[in-house]
């Protein structure tokens, strides 16, 4: 008894139409291409935002300091001082001026002062900015203190 196996090999893609394998592989690169570009647009975009808020955040809280600072001094003077500015180019000033004001009986309230830091930078467009934070001081309520 004598058996015989016979198995069809069917022909491959390499002898068939040769461009379409080459097509395939190049709109798969040009796909993947496309998508890398936009994925490294959106990063880009989002390490913007982050180190953007994180300068902002730390603006905020310099000038949240400052204005504590400026507030319990134990005398005011009017006027105007700029106070520098920090490592992301933000300036910042003092403002430090009268406050007229009174109380409910119609007295006026003397030694009324606001206090107020100012924020100032430019942005990437050249834009000016301002970010602003004020107080107000009652010196007498202080005067305790000294």
């Amino acid at each position: 008894m004598r058996f015989t196996l016979s198995i069809r090999i069917p022909p491959s893609r390499a002898t068939g139409p040769g461009g379409f394998v080459l097509l395939e592989i190049i709109m798969a690169m040009a796909l993947f291409g496309i998508l890398g570009v936009g994925l490294t647009e959106a990063l880009d975009k989002t390490a913007e935002n982050a180190l953007a808020s994180r300068r902002e955040v730390k603006m905020l809280r310099t000038l949240e300091s400052l204005l504590t600072e400026a507030s319990k001094a134990l005398q005011f003077e009017e006027g105007e001082e700029r106070l520098g500015e920090d490592e992301n180019g933000v300036y910042f000033e003092r403002v430090i001026e009268p406050l007229e004001a009174e109380n409910m009986d119609g007295q006026a309230l003397n030694q009324m002062w606001r206090v107020a830091i100012i924020a100032s930078w430019r942005t990437k467009g050249g834009r000016e900015m301002q970010e602003i934070a004020e107080t107000i001081r009652y010196e007498p309520l202080y005067q305790n203190n000294r």
